[in-house]
């Protein structure tokens, strides 16, 4: 397909000004420039990501300073920058405050994702850091997939400056990764991030990928436990979770039914993405499924 035309106001979101950067690194450069920016090479390599920062009109690869987290094709699962950019769309247009990102291309032609970090800023020259912690450090413990959507909310309300807020924010996205199959939203998947000003609070949502899609013989629906569950979920599961969270029933039912409301407009926006017809249909299945259990 040919590459998607973005609006002047898109491309200042996310660059400050109306360009559409070229990226002069092919694919099979990608792992190289990684290994060489993470100080050695080592015969497993590194995953194939790299920080990069808009020089002109140009993203190169930097060790530091880093503005945008570049994610190119691998070869474990196919399509994946176009799956990521296409839920991170959906996440959007469901309301979550998301992290800017876009679609664009390899010198090679070959597309990748690319994401906006939320834990840097410009001030004047240079690129400065927000403090930024995942879940799975505050928490502690081995496994980032152990634990429950409610610790974490025990997290944000020990933490963020408007607790409340944030509470509403988890669920939100909770009840997006159960609709579109998103099994890998595991601790590490959730932060909290400190602005300038020092207010705490969720930080925009990232990694949002259908893992179901990827992963057809994935275990379970939920990486974490909802109501103390990670499948068979049904709408009564996530009633649960908003009673914890302090949320009120009618705001947790509205934002079911946004969800359902919107299952027209995603099957429009993937049936007009970058993916591939097989996977067009696995994930229209895959929400249509969900969104059934939701009613």
């Amino acid at each position: 397909m040919p590459p998607i035309e973005y609006e002047d106001k898109t491309l200042r979101a996310m660059f400050g000004k109306p360009v559409r950067p070229v990226i002069a690194i092919s694919s099979s450069e990608i792992a190289h420039e990684a290994q060489k920016l993470a100080g050695k090479f080592s015969i497993s390599g590194v995953q194939p990501k790299l920080s990069v920062r808009l020089e002109g009109d140009q993203l190169v690869p930097v060790a530091r300073e880093g503005q945008f987290i570049l994610k190119p094709q691998t070869q474990d699962f196919s399509e994946l920058p176009q799956h990521e950019y296409l839920c991170m769309t959906m996440g959007k247009r469901f309301g979550l405050r998301t992290a800017p990102c876009l679609l664009l291309e390899l010198a090679d032609g070959t597309p990748t994702y690319l994401v906006r970090r939320f834990d840097r800023f410009k001030k004047g020259r240079r690129v400065e850091k927000l403090s930024c912690e995942d879940i799975h450090q505050i928490l502690g413990g081995p496994d980032k997939y152990g634990g429950s959507h409610e610790q974490i909310a025990q997290a944000i309300r020990q933490h963020c400056t408007f607790a409340p807020l944030e509470l509403q924010r988890l669920f939100e996205v909770t009840i997006f990764n159960f609709t579109i199959g998103n099994g890998d939203a595991h601790r590490k998947n959730f932060s909290l991030l400190t602005s300038d000003d020092g207010t705490i609070a969720l930080s925009p949502a990232y990694d949002l990928v259908s893992s179901r899609l990827a992963i057809p013989a994935e275990s379970d629906e939920m990486a974490l436990t909802v109501n103390g569950k990670r499948n068979r979920l049904r709408r009564a599961d996530f009633r649960a979770l908003a009673e914890h969270l302090d949320i009120a029933s009618p705001y947790a039912e509205r934002k079911i039914g946004d969800l359902l409301d919107l299952q027209a407009t995603f099957t429009e926006m993937i049936t007009s993405s970058q993916l591939s017809d097989a996977l067009r249909d696995g994930l229209a299945q895959i929400i249509t499924d969900r969104l059934d259990r939701l009613r």
